[in-house]
């Protein structure tokens, strides 16, 4: 009897550990994955669904080799996501997000470097509840495969300029400002540099958001004009 009912227990027993294994690489590599898909995160869901679906059913795989497994990958992934705190790996492993619409002109090279036709497009519009091209302003293609869409009238205009204490160098591209005006902005309100910022946002008009290392909040003053940025601090 015993014999009979021992396997159906080994993969009861490799199912529930699989399952708390997930629980535990989701409770270690942080919520984020719940909330959207990165290239990452799309990764780790094809390899744990192998790895747990290969031990479950093969019979010379004990539930030591899917706790090994586990932790090698739970290992990994940590060690990928402490290389996305530079900004050329972060890049690399996560992508950005590009336009593919810009004040009403769509983008042919981001259009055919993300391997997007208009049809594709345009369902990605109609899921937004937009219907025609004469209700777009902006559209933003993110790093997860969802599209941000501004109708005209609305802004797009708010630039994430420093994340993990490094300057975003296409962030500067896309708001057409310098390495200097940045600099500048952050030793104006009070900090020695990128390295002592979690973030820094820049919305025209309206200001800086910075956020320290140390948790604390400030809003900045209004943006700095680049007439006042002096020649030394233009070849910073």
């Amino acid at each position: 009897m015993i014999d009979l009912i021992q396997p159906y227990i080994g993969i009861a027993t490799k199912l529930i550990v699989g399952m708390l294994g997930i629980l535990a690489f989701l409770r270690i590599t942080g919520k984020a994955q719940m909330g959207q898909l990165t290239p990452l995160d799309t990764v780790s869901a094809f390899v744990i669904g192998a790895l747990v679906g290969g031990v479950l059913y093969n019979p010379d795989m004990t539930i030591w080799h899917l706790i090994f497994a586990f932790a090698v990958w739970t290992g990994f992934n940590m060690f990928v996501r402490f290389c996305m705190r530079f900004s050329s790996l972060r890049h690399f492993i996560k992508g950005e997000s590009v336009f593919l619409v810009r004040n009403g002109v769509i983008n042919f090279k981001n259009f055919k470097r993300n391997s997007l036709e208009m049809e594709q497009f345009r369902v990605m519009l109609r899921q937004k509840g937009i219907f025609s091209m004469f209700d777009v302003e902006d559209v933003l293609f993110e790093s997860n495969g969802s599209v941000t869409v501004l109708s005209p009238g609305e802004t797009s205009n708010s630039f994430l300029l420093v994340n993990n204490g490094e300057l975003i160098e296409h962030s500067l591209t896309q708001c057409n400002r310098s390495r200097a005006w940045v600099l500048k902005a952050i030793k104006r309100n009070g900090f020695d540099g990128p390295a002592d910022l979690f973030c820094m946002e820049w919305t025209p008009h309206k200001g800086f958001y910075f956020v320290s290392y140390a948790g604390d909040v400030k809003r900045g003053k209004d943006e700095i004009e680049a007439e006042e940025i002096d020649a030394d601090n233009a070849q910073v």
